[in-house]
């Protein structure tokens, strides 16, 4: 069912003012009249039925209405100041004041109930509208808990108005504005106000009113875990088994979800959805536009940050819900899933990966490591010359400073150990004990130069701790290969269900028409609007993650 949010707006009592009424007959500001015309604001709800599945009203809080404003453009979507302020006027529509009308402290009542829940509630508000006789806008846009400021906006420069985290305002209610779509070859950013919106009337002006379709600005993403996909400890069966560095018979492996965070995750969005009348079914892959009911379901978003790689990055719970920015750009959204490998008691599993070969820890990666380098590098202890032994060897993560070209940031290359440090180097070539780089002399300690010479080893894989990432690109409602196959639009619910896991993952994811209104000098003027609250569309995906390389 589709939540409305109703506004009606009355212009009372156009007061038709001569010169000298205006400025107490002093010199005349303008060579027109000013008419003061009172907007009456009455917000209600209702509901009408969607004749398609895969819609959903959301929660209390990302329904609630804490303030409007309503800005007024022409026909070729410049602003049309309706709080004209007293100074020298230049043109008609043109003065000092905005282009906005602000409703603020909205207290919805139903059944003697107070709160600001526009699903079940309504308001009535009544604001001051200030304009030339007979110069009306001809297009409306409504922007909900957001603050414009005292400056007026164009329909382009609203467009852009980006400064906002795309979510919810400081109190924490949603911001939404005009809900974009194509009709026909035009794309509709604002509603049009016609001839026959304007009354003289309030009791005429709510038989004609002008409807507002408003959404979210923001997207959300909840990750889901099946309980019946999970064993009895709540751990994935990767089908996987290890044999430890202690020797015994081989254990399975599990993966034991910690959480999930998003990775190239938008703070920001246009505040008004952009999109391109021209784009056709067959390019973006699915019927992105519904203008039957005012929607559409693509957009031109913001270039995405590309986000630092996570580390110790701290996740929303599954089931936890977070919100977002549109992303349509080709670096995908996605959801990184916070992981440990684990044993059946729930034992952290260290594996590691090396030259093809899997090993069982830290540990055991450093012994096979130093066999292949024993009978090269050699410590000097008094007169006696002994091979490199594991303890001299230390992982370091390959995100690190200094580390190695071409080492992968979920990858660990080797370097000396605070022991391997105290310890003088030297390497055998051709049965005679050298220094480890020619080029230092008196190299009897050589840190500098072993160091130099184990970024020659190939580097490995290491789930320190068991720790482990999976990631899922955040799909869309577009066929595959197509433009829209994968994407973050606002007021879309991306609910991602994850049936299984195989693999061990990665231990760091890096990865419109002027109007000519009849003038109606020494009349009252009114107009009602109607705003109905978009409901979520609602993106499914199911997802069985396998290995990756």
């Amino acid at each position: 069912m589709k939540k409305y949010l109703f506004l009606a707006i009355a212009a009372l009592g156009f007061a038709a003012c001569s010169d000298s009424d205006l400025n107490g007959g002093k010199d005349p500001i303008h060579k027109g009249e000013i008419e003061e015309s009172y907007i009456a604001i009455n917000l209600s709800a209702s509901d009408i039925t969607r004749a398609a599945d895969g819609y959903h009203d959301g929660t209390e809080d990302e329904r609630k209405v804490n303030h409007a404003d309503f800005f007024f453009f022409d026909g070729d979507g410049n602003a049309f100041p309706v709080t004209i302020a007293d100074g020298t006027v230049t043109s008609p529509g043109v003065a000092g004041g905005v282009n906005h009308l602000h409703v603020s402290d909205i207290d919805f009542t139903q059944d003697g109930n107070t709160g600001d829940d526009i699903s079940d509630n309504t308001s009535e508000a009544v604001l001051l509208l200030k304009t030339y006789k007979g110069q009306y806008p001809s297009q409306i846009v409504a922007v909900l808990n957001w603050s414009p400021g005292d400056k007026s906006y164009s329909l382009e420069e609203l467009k852009l108005a980006v400064d906002l985290y795309g979510a919810a305002d400081a109190a924490g209610h949603f911001i939404m504005s005009n809900a974009v779509y194509a009709d026909g070859t035009t794309a509709v950013y604002a509603a049009p106000l016609t001839a026959d919106n304007i009354k003289s009337n309030e009791a005429e002006a709510k038989t004609k009113p002008v409807t507002i379709y408003v959404e979210r600005v923001a997207a959300k993403v909840t990750v889901n875990i099946p309980s019946e996909k999970l064993t009895d400890k709540g751990y994935f069966d990767l089908s996987k088994e290890y044999v430890p560095a202690s020797g015994g018979p081989a254990q399975k492996v599990y993966a034991e979800v910690l959480g999930w965070d998003l990775y190239r995750d938008n703070t920001q969005s246009k505040l008004l959805k952009e999109i391109d009348a021209s784009w056709t079914t067959d390019a973006i892959g699915f019927a992105w536009n519904d203008s039957p009911w005012y929607r559409s379901y693509w957009a031109t978003s913001l270039v995405a940050p590309n986000n630092d790689p996570i580390y110790g990055v701290s996740p929303f719970a599954v089931g936890a819900t977070a919100y977002i920015g549109e992303n349509t750009t080709e670096n995908n959204t996605k959801v990184v899933i916070k992981a440990k490998l684990v044993n059946a008691g729930g034992t952290a599993v260290e594996i590691a990966h090396w030259n093809n070969v899997e090993y069982a820890g830290n540990l055991a990666l450093r012994i096979a490591v130093a066999n292949t380098l024993k009978n090269t590098y050699y410590a000097l202890n008094g007169t006696t010359y002994t091979g490199i032994l594991p303890d001299d060897l230390q992982c370091v993560a390959g995100g690190s400073e200094g580390a190695p070209t071409g080492v992968k940031a979920n990858e660990v290359y080797f370097q000396l150990s605070a022991d391997g440090k105290n310890k003088d180097w030297y390497k055998l070539v051709n049965g005679e004990y050298k220094n480890v780089a020619d080029n230092i002399a008196n190299d009897q300690k050589s840190t500098d130069a072993m160091n130099a010479a184990l970024k020659s080893v190939p580097s490995a894989v290491l789930y320190t701790n068991g720790e482990t990432f999976y990631y899922v690109d955040i799909k869309h409602l577009g066929a595959a290969n197509s433009a829209a196959e994968f994407g973050i639009v606002r007021n879309h619910a991306y609910n991602i269900t994850i049936n299984s896991i195989k693999g061990y993952g990665s231990p760091v994811y890096t990865g419109t028409e002027f109007v000519d209104y009849p003038s109606t000098p020494d009349q009252n003027t009114f107009v009602s609007a109607k705003i109905n609250i978009l409901s979520w569309r609602l993106v499914d995906q199911e997802v069985d993650i396998q290995p990756q390389n």
